[in-house]
């Protein structure tokens, strides 16, 4: 059983594996990004909206103050409406300067991947050509690889070695003394 060794590493195959996870990577970051950055927004509309429940609730206890006559509720009621609306005025910067970013992300993040379709054709080009590789590779192998060991033939009769004639003996007739 042979086992099949592991391709050594070459520039080539460390180009195709560094070009595939710079990819991935860029296209994963990319959209972490906008995630984060989308969470962020949330975020902040939710602060919003509950400082703008806040600022409901402290204009109607200044109502309340107002209609009972209390000077002291209704300074309360007005530096709390105050903070409030400072707090509202930065959370409301804050979501346009994130929806500013996330515009700005999304055109970033388009134009990025944009550019790094150079980098899939690089990997491309070196998938191929290590296809091409590869492929010439298995052909010389085909090639210069030995065919299976034939069936050793089996010979219809054991080759004999044909026995020496032995040397005539001498008769009377082809003897040259006997012989007239």
């Amino acid at each position: 059983m042979a086992t099949r060794n592991k391709p050594v590493t070459t520039p080539l195959h460390l180009l195709q594996q560094l070009s595939h996870s710079l990819l991935e990577h860029l296209e994963q970051a990319c959209s972490q990004a906008l995630v984060d950055a989308e969470k962020l927004l949330a975020k902040l509309e939710k602060q919003r909206s509950k400082a703008q429940d806040k600022l409901h609730k402290a204009s109607a206890r200044l109502e309340e103050a107002a209609a009972a006559g209390k000077a002291k509720a209704q300074a309360k009621a007005r530096e709390s409406i105050a903070e409030l609306e400072e707090l509202l005025d930065t959370l409301r910067q804050r979501q346009g300067e994130t929806r500013d970013y996330i515009v700005r992300l999304k055109a970033d993040a388009e134009q990025s991947l944009h550019l790094a379709q150079g980098i899939g054709k690089v990997k491309e080009s070196v998938a191929s050509l290590l296809a091409r590789r590869e492929a010439g590779e298995a052909e010389a192998q085909a090639v210069t690889k030995p065919r299976a060991p034939r069936r050793p033939r089996v010979a219809a009769a054991p080759a004999v070695a044909p026995i020496p004639a032995a040397a005539p003996t001498r008769t009377r007739r082809n003897c040259r003394r006997c012989s007239p």
